[in-house]
């Protein structure tokens, strides 16, 4: 796991201070290369984890010298790699994934991306002819963007920060990108704030061609649904179990400590379970974060699967001061994010990485296995559709707005109400309505004139699934996934240098499950083929229990101790430099404040915005 950055027209300074930038990514080494052939500059930054001596060093050359590589990630299957080419005549200098990496593509270019099991960003330099090929892995596990330089140049790397850097990247704000973050919490990709840089998404390639001064990008790979393939409960998870073993596994080579994050939920339960299972009883470190407030506190679900596996438990207390790393946070990413959970990800990342450099996490366990309630939402509003419209409109929907609402029952009143309201449209207004966060009318209010397309409507309606739960775990996949979780699990580990690794995210596992009917991979509900797996490693009482999500108290902390901070920097003046109409911003506060719904995530969106503008502006 490392850093990488490089440029065309490169200089030994520019490089330099790219990688001084990257420096919390990889605290093990770091190198720089610069081509005389082509003026191409490669750095990096190295998090040793597999080949710990300087047989891994990067920027790394292949033998003829022809090639130069600089790569961040993993590649689990490097030794069978390794195996196979050594067989076809190639020798090799130490142990390193890399050098499988840079030797195989050497060989075959872009067709060697489908041998490939990991997670990667990387840039192969062909210093011959100059050419400059980024790729980046299927599920967007490790990040990669990029700028266009003045006269057609390119520059490249792992963090924004590093790229806004570059002389000649065009820093301006993108409004489009505004009104993206505003509804996902999160800029999807290809673009980011800035309209100069660009995300590379997931499974796509990006080739430089130093003659025509231009970038080509193609896609690799994509998830795919819907396959059709109905199969019994039972008769699925004895298919995907060796998928789940083999993925867990491939996770486990390192060279340095690893352990795995437990929360209470079956995700991490099933990879701890397996962890165990490949490396025995009390080898395996686990590690959970622990809340003062009850209903943020897993210690007790967690010390119960722990306490069954018998891992080595190790409960890591959150700090009283986790609510004020609004400014690291932002840091991290180097444009707006706003989804808080960032912030345990990273304090539980800076406290586990005093005992490991590795650790497996249960991400992706959600989409891939249908875990989240809109995707019952979403079958339901199948079947609400079926009913009459003069039934809908006028019986039920009248019924459901006159139903008295109380304390305890609020929130699912809430919800039904959103239900009833978004039910009658077309799948993608519906989902996206159900996932947005500053619906299209407060965005309008907010930044006036004609409002972009929703990103995330458009983006299921391209997967061209009929049925709902197949368009929307795909849609989730290609833009929640790697845009939200995997971005911010990617960006507050790394600050930490403690590498993330995702088993339940292998591409092998995706393709098995997405070739399953929807039929069976919802059979009995939310996370059906999991939970079964689950119940194979685990007594039944660990598996099955309702999901909570690891989310920070924010209507808490917001109106306590980020409430100074919700004053100051929530004003008219402060609004009026991000280009947003207070008209819009005083309602969403006066609500806030008042406590009528919760609306802290819409709240700390702009306080991110605001503190991310700042430091743009110093």
């Amino acid at each position: 796991m490392c850093g990488i950055a490089g440029l065309t027209g490169a200089t030994p300074e520019t490089l330099d201070r790219m990688r001084g930038l990257l420096r919390h990514r990889g605290p093990d080494g770091q190198g720089r290369f610069l081509c005389d052939r082509t003026g191409v500059g490669l750095a990096h930054t190295r998090l040793a984890v597999i080949e710990l001596t300087d047989a891994g060093r990067q920027p790394m050359l292949s033998p003829c010298g022809r090639w130069a590589i600089v790569f961040n990630g993993e590649i689990y299957n490097h030794a069978e790699l390794r195996a196979d080419l050594a067989r076809r005549g190639h020798a090799f200098r130490g142990g390193s994934d890399t050098e499988v990496l840079l030797t195989l593509l050497a060989e075959q270019g872009v067709a060697a991306l489908d041998k490939l099991v990991g997670m990667f960003a990387f840039a192969l330099l062909d210093r011959d002819s100059g050419e400059i090929l980024l790729a980046r892995d299927r599920v967007g596990i490790k990040p990669l963007v990029w700028a266009p330089l003045p006269g057609g140049g390119l520059a490249f790397a792992s963090e924004i920060r590093a790229l806004a850097t570059v002389l000649g990247v065009d820093l301006a704000l993108d409004p489009v990108a505004l009104s993206d973050f505003l509804a996902c919490l999160y800029v999807p990709a290809p673009r980011t704030i800035h309209a100069g840089i660009r995300k590379l998404p997931p499974g796509h390639w990006l080739r430089w061609n130093p003659r025509q001064r231009s970038a080509e990008i193609g896609r690799w790979w994509a998830p795919r649904f819907g396959g059709g393939r109905r199969l019994s409960t039972d008769a699925a998870v004895e298919e995907l179990m060796p998928r789940l073993r083999a993925a867990v596994r491939s996770c486990l080579v390192a060279d340095v400590p690893v352990g795995c994050f437990l929360s209470g939920g079956v995700d991490s339960a099933v990879v701890a379970a397996l962890m165990t299972e490949a490396q025995g009883r009390g080898r395996v470190a686990s590690f959970t974060m622990t809340f003062t407030e009850p209903a943020y506190d897993e210690r007790a679900e967690a010390r119960a699967v722990a306490t069954e596996l018998e891992t080595v438990h190790t409960e890591l207390p959150a700090s009283a001061d986790l609510a004020g790393g609004l400014e690291r946070m932002v840091a991290a990413f180097g444009e707006p994010f706003g989804n808080p959970t960032a912030l345990l990800i990273g304090e539980l990342s800076r406290l586990a990485r005093q005992h490991v450099t590795v650790a497996l996490v249960g991400d992706g366990g959600d989409e891939l296995f249908a875990g989240y309630p809109r995707y019952r939402g979403g079958l339901w509003a199948a079947r609400w559709r079926r009913i009459p419209r003069f039934l809908r409109r006028g019986l039920i929907e009248p019924a459901v707005a006159l139903l008295p609402e109380s304390q305890s029952g609020r929130h699912t009143l809430r919800r039904l109400r959103e239900f009833v309201a978004g039910a009658g449209q077309d799948t993608a207004e519906m989902y996206a309505g159900w996932v947005e966060y500053f619906t299209p009318a407060q965005r309008q209010a907010l930044l006036g004139g004609a409002l972009p397309p929703r990103p995330i409507a458009d983006l299921l309606r391209a997967t061209g699934h009929r049925h709902a739960l197949d368009a929307m775990q795909e849609t989730d996949l290609l833009s929640f996934l790697p845009g939200n979780l995997l971005a911010y699990g990617d960006a507050m580990s790394m600050m930490h240098a403690l590498e993330l690794r995702l088993p339940l995210l292998d591409h092998r596992l995706i393709e098995a499950v997405g070739d399953l009917s929807a039929a069976t991979r919802f059979a009995a509900g939310p996370k059906t083929l999991l939970r079964a797996a689950g119940r194979r490693l685990l007594p039944a009482a660990l598996i099955d229990r309702p999901k909570r999500g690891f989310n920070p108290p924010m209507a808490r902390w917001l109106r306590q101790e980020l409430a100074p901070l919700v004053a100051e920097r929530l004003v008219p003046e402060r609004m009026a430099r991000l280009g947003l109409d207070w008209a819009g911003v005083a309602p969403l506060l006066a609500e806030h404040r008042a406590g009528r719904r919760d609306l802290s995530l819409p709240v700390w969106a702009l306080l991110v915005l605001d503190c991310w503008h700042e430091g743009l502006c110093r």
